[in-house]
């Protein structure tokens, strides 16, 4: 089995090498009249068209209610994994059954292919258990060779490990009914083969595995908190690896292989949070990084703006960290992504978050907020994580829904000053509840503001308000915080008084009045309780690119109907017929951003 998942990374990391890039160069005059698409090679072509036939029938979703919002890629590779697993759990078993005496006895045994087959299902269960644990690493080695970000190998990490949970429990029930049932005399055999070492270890380890089963079920999850399942499912797998040791010491490499994951995964963890904070740091001891925090809205609304400058290594656009706040717990962590663009080469990385405050930990991350009002707090941090992204075609569609904008902001903002986006139409949709949400961001909307009006390249911003029906009429949240930057991170400094605060929220509310008016390639959308139809805004995007553009990429990240809308719009503008004769437009591709897989 390792054989064939081995063959097919090997493959993969063939087709990564061999994937041909698209020729920068085309004639001036073409740039100029953008009439007519400049002809690729044919290889270049049949290989897109694949692309495009493989996202047109792969992309959307299917059996939602069953597999929950993945693509149908991700169900065919389940699919072949079921497949190869029921072929090769039911070949070369014996169907039929013996009858045998016991000596001494008037006593029969009944021999069948029952054994074979339950010894054989615990097999694929140690093999798989490897699996399981490497789908499962946020240091991924299976990233290294696909390209492939750690977080969208969640659905066959659960997937593996329900397998595993099953073949477990028919290995477990076809022993029980053989040593119970069907070996006479009994309960003499069944008391002999109870109390038997290796069986001990077998019974915790299925106890261990059912654990891990039902508190990984989404319902369980919600009821125990995401905290105690991250916390308790660690542990328990660890006892697991350990009891299927114990079970039977004959298949241990197995084992052995899966602790190996889990401790260079825990290894490399403690290596990157040593080297953000100690290994970067002048002082050369660990110094963790003092953020400014900053609050937005109320209830359901709030937001918060984190802000810190600090010496950690580069990251790309749409990477992502893991932040701790010690003032908070020093035992839970949470994945956030960068809205602020990578350090030039030498200056100290500036980072910049966006969280929406919902339950648990972001809910006393905004109550910290409002506590520590011009004061810092401490953040640690490790990584980044995630594929590097990147947008080889000048044609890029960025969608964020609400606090998504962390994702697609850096990646908007370095194209909006890449030369080679300036061929073709780079556009940010983003979709919020109000108007006054664009104050999280308000100075980094600004520049693009600004640099969609210079009209230099084709750039441009369409903000969607969904629960407003006009334009705001400069009120500003009652409650929203004003952070004064402390010079001294062990230091609460003093906050303004209320007069100097009036009058900094009356510019604030100002100045994003005048971002949200209209302006040259800047359009804000005021729906009044809609949401946008993402599917026309996409083919609009697609109808205005230029033919000489070359193919459309769409970035996106946001709540989970957005990347299901996306995806079923993306799939029906792929067209393998079109891309084959030289159409690139009909060549759309779809990144979607979500950790919650």
């Amino acid at each position: 089995m390792w054989g064939v998942i081995l063959g097919i990374l090997a493959v993969w990391a063939i087709l990564r090498l061999i994937n041909p890039s698209r020729k920068a160069s085309v004639p001036k005059t073409e740039l100029e009249t953008q009439a007519t698409a400049y002809p690729r090679s044919a290889y270049y072509r049949a290989w897109r068209s694949v692309a495009a036939v493989k996202q047109r029938y792969l992309l959307p979703e299917s059996f939602t209610s069953v597999f929950g919002r993945v693509t149908r890629i991700q169900i065919l590779i389940l699919v072949i994994i079921l497949g190869y697993l029921l072929v090769f759990s039911l070949v070369a078993i014996v169907y039929k059954t013996y009858i045998t005496p016991v000596k001494g006895t008037n006593l029969f045994n009944t021999r069948t292919g029952m054994a074979g087959f339950s010894d054989r299902i615990g097999i694929l269960a140690y093999a798989l258990t490897p699996l399981s644990v490497l789908l499962s690493s946020r240091e991924s080695m299976l990233s290294l060779i696909t390209g492939i970000s750690y977080q969208h190998f969640n659905f066959l990490h659960r997937w593996v490990g329900r397998i595993i949970f099953v073949q477990s429990f028919l290995h477990t029930l076809a022993w029980t009914i053989v040593e119970g049932k069907l070996y006479q005399p009994q309960p003499s055999v069944f008391q002999t083969f109870i109390a038997e070492p290796y069986i001990i270890w077998g019974c915790f380890a299925m106890l261990f595995i059912t654990f891990l089963y039902v508190f990984s079920l989404r319902r369980v999850i919600q009821w125990t908190g995401y905290e105690f399942f991250k916390k308790s499912h660690y542990v328990v797998a660890s006892l697991y690896i350990g009891a299927c040791w114990g079970h039977w010491d004959k298949l241990y490499f197995w084992m052995l292989a899966s602790l190996i994951v889990i401790l260079l995964d825990l290894g490399l963890r403690i290596l990157g949070i040593g080297l953000n904070h100690i290994g970067y740091t002048k002082s050369g001891c660990f110094t963790p990084a003092p953020a400014t925090l900053r609050t937005f809205g109320t209830g359901s609304d709030t937001a918060i703006r984190i802000d810190f400058s600090h010496p950690s290594p580069a990251w790309k656009p749409g990477q992502h960290y893991y932040l701790c706040f010690p003032a908070l717990s020093i035992w839970q962590s949470h994945p956030f992504t960068p809205s602020a663009l990578p350090p030039i080469s030498g200056a100290t990385p500036r980072h910049t978050y966006i969280i929406r405050a919902l339950s648990g930990e972001t809910s006393r991350l905004a109550t910290l907020s409002r506590e520590i009002e011009g004061a810092t707090t401490p953040v640690i941090l490790t990584g980044p994580y995630g594929a590097r992204i990147t947008t080889d075609t000048p044609n890029l569609l960025a969608v964020a829904g609400g606090t998504g904008i962390s994702f697609a902001l850096p990646l908007v903002m370095e194209a909006a000053g890449s030369e080679n986006h300036k061929r073709g139409l780079v556009q940010l949709v983003w979709v919020v509840r109000r108007a006054r949400d664009l104050a999280w961001v308000q100075e980094e909307m600004g520049v693009l503001r600004a640099r969609a009006a210079e009209g230099q390249g084709r750039f441009e911003v369409k903000i969607f308000v969904t629960r407003e029906g006009g334009p705001m009429e400069g009120e500003v949240e009652e409650d929203e915080v004003v952070v004064i930057e402390a010079k001294d991170s062990e230091k609460l400094e003093t906050v303004a008084d209320v007069e100097d605060k009036t009058s900094e929220k009356t510019d604030s509310s100002l100045d994003l009045s005048a971002l949200v008016g209209e302006s040259r390639g800047f359009s804000v959308t005021y729906l009044g309780g809609a949401h946008p139809d993402l599917g026309t805004v996409l083919e609009d995007y697609i109808e205005r690119s230029p033919t000489s553009g070359g193919r459309i990429q769409v970035m996106a990240s946001g709540p989970a109907g957005i990347g299901s809308t996306l995806r079923s719009a993306v799939a029906n503008c792929n067209d393998g017929k079109k891309v084959r004769k030289g159409d690139e437009r009909s060549d759309v591709g779809l990144y979607w951003d979500d950790r919650f897989l």
